[in-house]
């Protein structure tokens, strides 16, 4: 009796533990695989993910650039398809001397405008001129952006409009005399200011009679004016102004027949770049003593 419930028992026991083990992997184990390992899983990818995404669409905006941001010089390399832009830019900075730069942009639609038709269909092998004629389609749009006649009404400066706001223009209109003019181009060595100055930058009366004069040599004769005029030419290029290409005055040349060069430089003679480089190292030392018989 003892011997037959010893065998009777085993089996019911490990019933009950199958049974037991059957409830606990049928009942239990899919719960808790449906309920704890997901927020266990996807919930620090989630997270992961967001933050990752929102460095990448911080610099998507960007503030508009401001006057202030942008280098006047800058303008007049500036595409011609953006002249609008480029002349509105420089209005805002009117007191940097915006008001004088603005002028020289709107000066290039009425050069456009005067620009004869061409008599030949530009060489298609020259490249120079090819680049010259995109430059001219390039401008045409930038010009049509206007409406009519407004950029008339900056190309010139009405008699009502005070340049005193406009550092630059004011010294360019000024009735100053030689050492004052060129002191106040020591204080403000702008290119443009150099490039509108021109001739007034030696332009000395001696003797009565207005000649141009530096470092004790007077340009009397057709030769030496012609040297001290490219001279004049090139200085603005020593202080930043962009005379490649992208200048009008090399591209337009171009267009009118005068040659096709790919800068101010290549136009100029090697004395007129050597006394270029005297004028602008004086200027740079303020050394007017160097201007003045």
């Amino acid at each position: 009796m003892a011997a037959s419930g010893l065998v009777i028992a085993p089996p019911a026991v490990l019933a009950l533990g199958v049974a037991l083990l059957a409830w606990a992997w049928w009942g239990q184990t899919p719960a808790e695989a449906e309920m704890a390992p997901p927020p266990a899983v996807t919930a620090p990818v989630a997270k992961h993910v967001q933050t990752q995404a929102e460095p990448r669409t911080q610099p998507v905006a960007r503030p508009p650039v401001t006057a202030a941001q942008v280098r006047l010089t800058d303008l007049l390399a500036a595409p011609e398809i953006s002249l609008r832009a480029s002349v509105q830019t420089a209005l805002a900075a009117r007191g940097e001397g915006g008001r004088l730069y603005a002028r020289a942009l709107a000066r290039r639609c009425d050069a456009l405008a005067s620009l004869p038709p061409p008599e030949q269909p530009p060489d298609v092998n020259d490249a120079r001129q090819q680049r010259a004629v995109a430059r001219r389609s390039a401008l045409t749009a930038g010009c049509s952006q206007f409406a009519n006649g407004e950029w008339l009404a900056l190309v010139n400066i009405a008699p009502d409009e005070a340049p005193a706001g406009d550092p630059l223009l004011a010294i360019q209109q000024s009735d100053l005399d030689d050492a004052a003019l060129l002191n106040a181009v020591f204080t403000h060595p702008d290119p443009l200011l150099l490039d509108e100055l021109g001739e007034r930058l030696l332009r000395r009366r001696i003797n009565g009679e207005p000649r141009l004069f530096f470092d004790g040599q007077r340009f009397d004769d057709e030769a030496g004016r012609a040297t001290a005029q490219a001279a004049l030419r090139l200085l603005p290029c020593r202080f930043g102004l962009a005379c490649d290409d992208r200048d009008p005055e090399v591209w337009l040349t171009c267009l009118r027949g005068g040659g096709c060069a790919s800068s101010r430089a290549e136009q100029a003679t090697p004395a007129a770049q050597a006394l270029a480089d005297r004028v602008a190292a004086a200027l740079r030392a303020r050394e007017l003593q160097r201007f003045l018989p």
